[in-house]
């Protein structure tokens, strides 16, 4: 059997779909290979380009024998893997069918190797030793290619579905060429498999404390979850009605829960809410929906006019167009083309809808239709909640549990709540991260170290992260501060799943991830909104870096209740 580093894998990593392929060739390797290699496991590393910016690496894998020298492994995941040369994109399509874009294994495996041997040589004493050293990929579920894939891809590299299950020792040893190496490389000698546990497995610390914490906390909400939808059932024969519940209580989910359950009887729905990016994140999760229309207040405004030809006015303020003119041009277009009038509409983000923009809503509602709103019960956020829509002969009813939030994170949000009771259901979880920083640029430096942190040592995804900041200013410096790393970045209208989201609290509202780090910075943050909003966009783990008044003015209500 391999020597493996790590010895045994922990349940965080055994238990992650996303590492399944990588368990898979841990447990192969150490089936097909004999005591004389080490395996080392997810190696990570801090490196410099030639611009002299930062840059993350990894190796999936490193073999390294006493006498053959070293092989540097990617490993990808998923029933078929393409390339797209127009865009210079590598696919992985899960076994769901799912399609992900992932980067370069052969550049990845290529890079790892190259980083590897500097280090190694940097460590030897005395005059710099030629290791033979190779890279290869593996896909184990893939099929094999047929021939090279390129002049820097030839087909021997790659080890596929058949020869992973019945021909990895030799795959291994072919790449090493065993017995065949290279004239003018030196053996790696038991001094180079000292040096690489000395870089790879001495201080290796298998620190996945908080990326367990998120499967472990996703698990108990997907538990959680179905329980929501019980209030549809209540409310079934109710033409009209108002859901109201804190942040947390599942108003978005059961939106969406109500929106398909009235399209799949083939009744003519629209779903819509305040914010553009939740409204942008709806229509593209439920753009294939047959009877279901999906856009935020504003757009429907725009293409409702459109559709009807009514004709808004030019060089008017913004604020006048959407606070006015948009929302009378909807009610002019229902009035003109009746047709486009829905038989249920489901309205997300209520709180945040003007008191004569429902005049607009109901006029889109056909007669005996069904009118469904969704509205944060916030009292000391909102205290102008539920103007306007009253006057709707809209039935109120409660939601009064927290399924979105661990208990932590809720505690930490309810701070800035005041209104119907909410008790939290989900998981403990952990303790509200604090990191002090006393001016922007600092806050930034501390934001930015634990998104590495978090990324590098804790293995969150960087799908599962979100940045927010309260302000333009300091979401430009984050950004500047992260293009010299390789961490992927998307903002709350593009939404990219894979790739960590920076933007603004205001723009993310509506919007959630596992994992949040806020910056907290300038006066903004001093409205309870945005507190409110922010702290309760985390569902198993918040940090908040901010100066130590920010700390006390944020928590004090926690601090006198504690």
């Amino acid at each position: 059997m391999a020597v493996l580093w790590p010895r045994k894998l922990p349940r965080s990593v055994l238990d992650d779909p996303r590492r399944r392929a990588e368990v898979h060739v841990y447990n192969r390797l150490a089936e097909v290979l004999d005591d004389t290699f080490h395996v080392f496991y997810s190696s990570p590393w801090l490196g410099i380009d030639r611009l002299g910016n930062e840059k993350d690496g990894e190796c999936d894998f490193l073999i390294a024998h006493s006498r053959h020298g070293i092989l540097a492994i990617e490993v990808k995941g998923g029933r078929e893997i393409s390339f797209e040369p127009t865009d210079a994109q590598w696919r992985s399509t899960d076994h769901g069918g799912f399609v992900h874009k992932i980067k370069d294994p052969v550049a990845q495996a290529r890079s790892a190797k190259h980083e590897i041997l500097r280090r190694l040589n940097e460590s030897f004493r005395g005059p710099k030793r030629v290791i033979h050293a190779v890279h290869g990929v593996i896909f184990p579920s893939a099929a094999s290619p047929r021939g090279n894939l390129g002049a820097d891809r030839p087909a021997y590299i790659f080890c596929c579905s058949n020869q992973f299950q019945s021909g990895l020792h030799k795959w291994v040893t072919d790449r090493l060429k065993e017995g065949q190496r290279p004239d003018n490389c030196e053996s790696l000698g038991r001094d180079g498999i000292a040096a690489l546990e000395r870089l790879l497995a001495h201080p290796f610390t298998l620190s996945f404390r908080i990326g367990a914490a998120l499967a472990e906390a996703e698990g108990e909400f997907r538990v959680l979850e179905p329980s929501q939808y019980h209030i549809l059932d209540v409310i079934a024969d109710i033409p009209r009605a108002l859901i109201q519940g804190g942040a947390g209580t599942g108003k978005t989910v059961v939106a969406i829960e109500e929106a398909l359950r009235s399209a799949a009887t083939g009744k003519k729905t629209l779903l819509t809410c305040y914010s553009r990016p939740l409204g942008i994140d709806l229509e593209r999760r439920l753009k294939a929906v047959e009877n279901l229309t999906v856009a935020s207040f504003h757009m429907l405004c725009g293409r409702m006019a459109s559709q009807a030809g009514v004709q808004t006015p030019t060089g008017i303020s913004e604020r006048e167009l959407y606070e006015n003119v948009l929302p009378d041009a909807l009610y002019s277009a229902m009035e003109i083309k009746p047709a486009l009038k829905w038989d249920t509409i489901i309205v997300d983000e209520g709180q945040d809808f003007r008191a004569e923009w429902w005049i607009g809503i109901d006029a889109c509602l056909n007669s005996n239709g069904h009118l469904r709103v969704f509205m944060d019960s916030n009292q000391r956020v909102y205290d102008s909640v539920g103007n306007g829509v009253h006057d709707l002969s809209v039935v109120p009813v409660r939601l009064s549990r927290n399924l979105r939030n661990t208990k932590n994170i809720h505690k930490a949000a309810s701070v800035h709540y005041s209104g119907l009771e909410i008790i939290a259901d989900g998981p403990d979880g952990l303790e509200v991260f604090w990191i002090n920083a006393d001016n922007p640029g600092a806050k930034v430096e501390a934001a930015y170290r634990e998104l590495r942190r978090l990324v590098n040592n804790e293995e969150v995804a960087p799908g599962d992260i979100a940045v927010l900041v309260n302000g333009p200013a300091a979401r430009t410096s984050f950004l500047e501060k992260s293009s010299g790393t390789n961490n992927p970045l998307t903002d709350a209208e593009t939404m990219v799943l894979e790739d960590v989201v920076v933007d603004t609290v205001r723009r993310f509202k509506g919007l959630e991830r596992p994992a949040i780090i806020l910056i907290v910075s300038g006066d903004e943050m001093e409205r309870r909104e945005l507190a409110y909003v922010a702290f309760s966009r985390a569902r198993a783990y918040l940090c908040v870096v901010c100066s130590e008044d920010d700390a006390r003015w944020l928590s004090e209500a926690e601090s006198r209740n504690g």
